[in-house]
Parts: C-alpha cells; structure tokens; sequence
C-alpha cells in the first residue's frame, strides 16, 4: 500500500471514531490538511480520548489548527447572526444552506470542528432583491471576480442564493427543497433543508456539476458530512436515487454511497442494485487518491472526459479567444479546483 493510500485509511478511521496505531502522522496530516479536515481530525481524537496517544508535535499541531479554526468560525457565526437578523426585519426566513447549518447551532464543544470558506444562505426568487437590499444595508458589497458579497472586515464572503425557477428542477426535487423545518434561536428564524435535501445538494454539487463522477476526484470533506449526516438525521437513499434525472446521475449516487460504505461505514441500503458501471467509478476514485502516481492516466481520462462533457453542455467554443481557450483546457486537464478535492 502506498503512503497516500495508509494515509487515507488512517485518516477516515481517525474520523468514525476507530484511530489505530500511527507510525507516519506526517502523511495522515498532510492528507487532512489537503482536504480540510485538520480541525475534524483533531476533535474526532478528542471524542475517543486519544489525544495523548499522539506524538507532541502532532498533537501540538493538531490542536492550533483547531483553536485557529474556532476563532474564525466565531467570526463566521456572528456574520451569519447579523446576515439572518437582517433578512429576518425584512419579514424573510433565509435557508440555511451547506456549512451554514453547522454554523449556526453547533454543540458546545463542535462548533471549531468543521472548516468553512464561505456563508451560504437560500431565499425565493421573488425575495432576492429585499434580502440584497438587507446586506446591502450592512456595508456588503460583491465580491470582485467571485461569486457572493463581502466586506473587509469579515473573514468570509456570503453567497445569497434564490431557489431555482428552472423547467429542469423535477417536481420531486421541488417536494423535498419545501421540506424542512423552521428553526428560532435568539429571536431568529432560519429553515434547515430536510437530511435527504442537504445530502441531496452536496452529491449533486461535487459528482455532477463539479465533475467528480467524471474526474474520478472525492471531497473528503463532503463525504465526511453526508456520512455525518446520515449518522445523526439519516438520508431516504431510495428517495434521492428516483429523483435522479437519468442513469448517470443515479450511478453518480450509487458510486457516492459505495465511497460512503468503504471509507465511513454508511450501511448500504438494500433497495438500491449497485450495477458494475457504479463500482468500477467507485474503485477509479479510490485507486487515484490511493495511488497518485499510478493513477494519474485514469485522473488525465476523466478531466479530458469532463471537459468534452462541458464543451457539449454549453457548446461551441470556437467563438472564445484562444488565450481562454488554452486556459479552460490547461484546467480541465490538470483538474484545478477552488475546493478541498482529492
């Protein structure tokens, strides 16, 4: 086994709960940091009280990054906080969207776990413009060549999302985003999505309109919060994969629950075939974290893949420039991404 591939199975076993004996820390480490979940790591030991069972500096290391991680994400709260109350005066209850949630109302001792880039909050189309007006009002501004608003003085930028009017969103799908529940706290009032719509919106994010099923690339991070959440809230499987629009994006669920099982334990639901196009994705991602090098063929395929795939979903691209043409290429070969992908 390669030293990535031990890393990666000592790190998930860190995770659910089942840290073994570590000979090299470095590499687990390293590992974590790439896909953002130093902070996760750290507090997964915490739980078991293992934490003395670390090398001084890893333990050392670990736990910096965690107090780190807890002051911005004290930081990111109170924005939000201030963001909801806003939105909330012009009589709208924004959705929590993505990290939001855990941001919001963490445990006592969560709250610095998970690392989070940005604030995501969701609103009705007819509702955006009020809810802009609100941030606004708070000194937001958008953001330069990046999606969302922002302001000096916080640490992250906050996306303002409307629901999506589009004919291709399924009535299904449209059923299981009004699910949820309205949460008050401190005189605020948010909707949190259902377990199946937020599981739902991090599938669809990473394996189709990111690519990953193609790419063969896994956010570990992402796939740590479904398994969370299903862990703690549980997903109807059977539910997501009807509401899947064809047989790729229902493969694309399938291959998602398969890295679930391996590397978190999510019991597989029986309802559900697992057909061979399913598990031979599961094992290309796999093999490509777990062997970079020798993996690195089948990770040039899939960018390539994928990027026929975008050229035929937006069309031609012969009316760009050839500057951007080379850069959209030299991306999609090489896989760049904004995110913590493997």
């Amino acid at each position: 086994m390669t030293r990535t591939g031990a890393a990666l199975e000592t790190l998930t076993a860190c995770l659910r709960g089942e840290p073994a004996v570590v000979i090299d820390w470095k590499a687990v480490i390293e590992l974590a940091n790439k896909a953002w979940l130093t902070p996760q790591l750290y507090c997964a030991i915490a739980r078991v009280d293992r934490l003395d069972e670390l090398p001084a500096d890893a333990r050392d290391y670990l736990a910096f990054i965690h107090a780190g991680n807890l002051e911005r994400n004290r930081r990111l709260r109170a924005q939000l906080v201030e963001a909801v109350g806003a939105i909330n005066g012009a009589g709208i209850d924004p959705t929590l969207l993505k990290g939001s949630v855990a941001l919001f109302s963490p445990p006592d001792d969560g709250l610095g776990s998970r690392m989070t880039s940005d604030l995501d909050l969701g609103v009705e189309q007819y509702e955006l413009p009020a809810a802009r007006a609100c941030l606004v009002d708070l000194g937001y501004q958008d953001a330069a060549e990046d999606r969302g608003m922002g302001r000096p003085k916080d640490v992250g930028l906050l996306e303002l999302r409307a629901r999506s009017s589009s004919s291709t969103v399924s009535r299904e799908q449209r059923a299981l985003e009004r699910e949820g529940r309205v949460f008050e706290q401190a005189g605020l009032r948010v909707r949190i999505p259902s377990a199946s719509c937020r599981a739902l919106h991090w599938i669809v994010h990473d394996l189709i309109k990111e690519g990953d099923y193609w790419r063969g690339r896994i956010d570990l991070r992402h796939l740590h919060d479904v398994a969370e959440l299903h862990k703690q809230e549980g997903v109807d499987w059977g539910r997501l994969r009807t509401i899947m629009p064809d047989a790729s994006w229902q493969n694309a669920l399938e291959t998602q629950l398969l890295a679930l099982n391996h590397l978190f334990g999510v019991e597989l639901p029986p309802e559900l075939s697992f057909g061979s196009i399913a598990r031979f994705q599961h094992w290309r991602r796999t093999f490509i974290v777990a062997q970079p090098l020798a993996g690195l063929p089948l990770r040039l395929a899939g960018n390539l893949v994928w990027g026929l795939r975008r050229i035929r979903m937006r069309g031609s691209l012969t009316n760009r420039g050839p500057y951007d043409l080379a850069r959209r290429i030299n991306r999609t070969l090489m896989g760049t991404s904004t995110g913590p992908k493997l």
